[in-house]
């Protein structure tokens, strides 16, 4: 799961979404088969960001090669990386962490987007989610 803690205004209220694989059944066109994903992780483009990563199950990698991050996620501990990305556009990563069945190679997906649409997207995001 993802957490966008800088908008929590209570345990009630936080942005907090799965992020999945697109079964390789049932990918768009124009989908990467195996890296595409049902959620993404949004950010703004052109900002330095602060990441916190911890996994909520068994040990994972979170890594975007083509932003320079690779961060381990070790059960009960907290690992801090930074990003910047600096063009708009779609990024993708894999978990590089082999942890059982069905588990190797999890896709991440980083959409960077203009401030303007990051803000309508975090905002749709709050509307979904309380309703």
């Amino acid at each position: 799961p993802y957490e966008y803690s800088d908008y929590n205004s209570s345990d009630d209220q936080s942005l907090t979404f799965d992020s999945y694989t697109i079964p390789e059944d049932d990918p768009e066109l124009g989908q990467s088969r195996l890296l595409e994903v049902d959620n993404r992780v949004v950010v703004p483009a052109k900002t330095h960001l602060r990441m916190i990563v911890t996994p909520a199950d068994v040990p994972h990698s979170w890594a975007v090669p083509s932003s320079g991050v690779k961060c381990d996620a070790v059960p009960g501990r907290l690992n801090q990386t930074s990003i910047s990305v600096q063009r708009e556009g779609v990024y993708y990563g894999q978990c590089s962490e082999i942890r059982g069945t069905n588990h190797a190679f999890t896709p991440i997906v980083v959409e960077a987007v203009s401030l303007k649409d990051y803000g309508s997207r975090v905002s749709n995001q709050f509307i979904l989610q309380t309703n």
